[in-house]
């Protein structure tokens, strides 16, 4: 019946479903890298204009890059939503970083990056409710790989 409680725990989820082939190698490579990184839980991962992939920090810091070459790059696009994918990662389908300096994954050239996420959303979660932080606080415990550079949760 629409309305009733069981009708809203039906909606309330939608399914996350994968729209690339795991068993790829290629896949299953990109896959290997992102579960090795490190995250901030307030971050982003950001597949740079330099073809760099970094996992960042709120305010963009580098906590783990890997260098893609041309396959990696289209992989990676290959699990972005299609009409965004032709929008903004056709001018990275040839790019290729596995030559590039170490120093630059960590330190990238000026616009590389995107923009620091702004403080209103970093102070939202900081004043956020005690459920939200102690789910945050769960992820921090089960996940080693996983930090809080903001200080979001710190009371």
């Amino acid at each position: 019946m629409p309305g009733s409680e069981e009708s809203k725990e039906r909606v309330s989820a939608p399914a996350c479903a994968l729209n690339y082939d795991v068993n790829d190698p290629l896949q299953q490579e990109v896959s290997r890298i992102l579960k090795d990184f490190r995250y901030d839980i307030m971050g982003i991962i950001s597949l740079g204009t330099d073809g760099i992939m970094r996992s960042l920090t709120a305010d963009r810091k580098v906590l783990s890059a890997v260098p893609f070459g041309p396959e990696l790059v289209k992989a990676f696009h290959d699990r972005i939503e299609e009409t965004y994918r032709k929008k903004h990662c056709a001018e990275l389908e040839e790019v290729d970083s596995t030559k590039t300096p170490k120093e630059k994954w960590f330190e990238p050239d000026e616009g590389v990056l995107p923009p620091p996420l702004a403080q209103e959303k970093v102070d939202a979660v900081k004043n956020s409710g005690e459920e939200k932080k102690k789910g945050l606080r769960k992820l921090l415990r089960e996940k080693e790989n996983y930090v809080d550079t903001s200080g979001v949760l710190n009371d």
